[in-house]
């Protein structure tokens, strides 16, 4: 393997860009489990806030000058690739957003627009949507880097095979249970998504900015997992091994046996578990007075300063929307939309002249480029200046 900065910058770079290939990407994971500062430097090159940064600093360089200077000062790091806006097609619309409404306006545009080609920004990129791909921390601290390894059996962990296939990450035991357990860690990047088999054989799917940390062979009578940012759950159902699921400090979800979503980003303002099927408690951590709620199908509970309260009636189409690989923009605010856009685009969002009051309703496709969203958001009262991997918002 070559492990010249040069090199490893370049492959970061295609990591980050998600063009990185099967080959590339064991060299990445070699490189990065290699040492402790190695580990380290992906992990700081791969953060929004540093990788926001250095986009600020190296965006007027060329992709070959950039690499360069790069490989000589933090040799891990290296712009997106930019490409010509394309024109969206006509029946693009169709796919993007049959309709797109602003609450309250009378905005309204069909399948038959004409093709819209002009780039937002002189230096704006076009910028992918996110993919599948994950980072996977074994219990003695390695990484595994999901996204283009090969089919097969990737680890040995205490209690399992770690299994890679076909995009999903499953666990199969291979001892029987014991007091001593090792954890895993899986974590999605921001514009990431992944899914996992548990040990018992539940299934979780991971939004981006998430992850899910379980032991690699669960105890006798319990099963206990940890989470961040937004996870859809089907457990395996077992009277004799509840499941529970920790959210930090703020709140637990008891299982016997269901299907549930758990969206719990740091910020957003509440926790919110909605149960698609089955039955689950929701109890709010508060010291001593913990307080709990019992779901049925359909509904939704909020926990928010130690409380935990029965939402309205959950739109289960609007809150699985991004497991189908959609937006679901419906009564969402700009702040709300925009949020989700700075997850599966894995850029930063910055309001120039204060955030406009505006609501949407309408779906669309999770695989279209960013240029093609905004130029549908475009045509409302918002407009957007696109600065690297900076989206910019403007009042019109």
């Amino acid at each position: 393997m070559r492990e010249n900065s040069h090199y490893i910058a370049e492959l970061i770079g295609k990591y980050l860009d998600n063009s990185i290939t099967a080959e590339e990407q064991q060299h990445l994971t070699e490189w990065t489990n290699d040492s402790d500062a190695n580990r380290a430097l992906f992990a700081e090159m791969t953060d929004e806030r540093q990788l926001t940064a250095h986009l600020q600093q190296l965006y007027a360089y060329d992709s070959a000058r950039m690499i360069r200077k790069i490989s000589e000062a933090v040799p891990a790091f290296a712009e997106p690739k930019v490409i010509r806006v394309h024109p969206l097609k006509k029946w693009g619309w169709a796919a993007a957003a049959a309709v797109l409404l602003i609450a309250g306006g009378s905005y309204f545009w069909s399948t038959h627009q004409k093709d819209v080609g002009r780039q937002l920004a002189v230096h704006q990129a076009d910028i992918k949507p996110g993919s599948q791909g994950a980072v996977l921390t074994l219990a003695d601290g390695s990484q595994l880097i999901l996204d283009s390894m090969q089919s097969g059996v990737i680890a040995s962990q205490k209690g399992a095979s770690v299994i890679l296939a076909s995009g999903e990450l499953i666990y199969d035991p291979t001892a029987s249970k014991n007091s001593e357990l090792d954890f895993n860690t899986m974590t999605t990047p921001k514009g990431r998504q992944f899914q996992v088999t548990l040990p018992d054989g539940t299934r979780a799917w991971l939004n981006a900015a998430s992850s899910i940390r379980y032991p690699t062979t669960f105890a006798a009578n319990e099963r206990r997992v940890e989470v961040t940012g937004e996870v859809y759950f089907e457990v395996v159902r077992n009277v004799n091994s509840p499941f529970f699921v920790a959210v930090g400090n703020k709140a637990a979800i008891e299982v016997l046996g269901t299907s549930f979503n758990v969206n719990a980003y740091t910020n957003e303002a509440v926790v919110r578990t909605t149960l698609a099927d089955g039955s689950v408690r929701v109890i709010a951590l508060a010291g001593s007075k913990n307080t709990s709620l019992v779901l049925k199908p359909g509904q939704q509970a909020a926990v928010a300063d130690q409380q935990v309260s029965l939402a309205d009636q959950a739109d289960l189409e609007k809150v699985m929307a991004w497991k189908n690989g959609l937006f679901n923009f419906d009564g969402a605010s700009l702040e709300e939309v925009m949020r989700q856009l700075e997850r599966w685009y894995d850029i930063e969002v910055v309001y120039e002249n204060g955030i406009p009051r505006t609501r949407f309703i309408g779906e669309m496709s999770r695989q279209i480029a960013l240029t093609d969203l905004l130029e549908i958001l475009k045509r409302t009262e918002v407009d957007f200046r696109v600065e690297g991997r900076k989206l910019i918002v403007l009042n019109k």
